[in-house]
């Protein structure tokens, strides 16, 4: 399912589950232009990750810049985690995984299913982004909900990075979706000539 980006509190029943408090479908509003509206849905996104989160009793800071970029085989898709994950070096927390994320110019990231649920703020860049059978075409402002075990699909219409946060929580305390089946629905489509991520900056593989 493909929402519309977090516009308040109230907004993030709707964007995980179709409809608000009082369980009418969310209606998107129009776009504002102002900085002042972006930095509040960014804000809104934030938010929704400390309602998930655990309370703790030490603060901990982290800059995207301490974290190396981690892609997969077909190397068209890179991403930071910098809460939860095992890669190491990111903030660590048992129940929530979150961090930045890009899409090469140019490229597909090919369909693929996993057993945790997702959701990805796009930051810049234009995709089209399947999700089970519905496909759309995505811009910052954003919000891209996958529930746990859909395929979703997502490729570049740009010749610049799509950029995102991205956020898979364990629902129900259940972690081990983190663990769980991680499986490609297709091959992989070869980059195109002279797309792809400059050499040097991909620095970690996984499959």
């Amino acid at each position: 399912m493909v929402v519309p980006v977090l516009r308040s509190l109230r907004c993030v029943r709707c964007a995980l589950y179709g409809r608000d408090d009082d369980g009418y479908r969310h209606v998107e509003r129009p776009k504002s232009r102002t900085t002042r509206r972006r930095s509040g849905d960014i804000s809104t996104l934030l938010l929704l990750l400390t309602l998930l989160l655990p309370h703790t009793t030490q603060a901990e800071f982290l800059h995207e810049s301490d974290i190396t970029w981690k892609v997969n085989q077909a190397e068209v898709a890179r991403w930071k985690t910098l809460i939860g994950g095992i890669e190491g070096g990111q903030i660590e927390q048992p129940d929530v995984q979150f961090g930045t994320w890009e899409l090469a110019p140019g490229a597909i990231y090919h369909g693929h299913v996993h057993e945790a649920p997702e959701i990805y703020y796009i930051l810049s860049g234009k995709a089209r982004w399947t999700v089970g059978e519905e496909t759309r075409e995505v811009g910052p402002g954003m919000a891209v909900y996958t529930p746990p075990g859909a395929m979703h699909r997502m490729e570049n219409l740009s010749d610049e990075p799509v950029s995102a946060i991205w956020l898979w929580w364990a629902p129900e305390g259940k972690r081990e979706v983190f663990s769980g089946e991680y499986r490609f629905t297709e091959e992989a489509p070869p980059l195109p000539n002279g797309k792809g991520f400059p050499d040097g900056e991909v620095e970690k593989i996984f499959d």
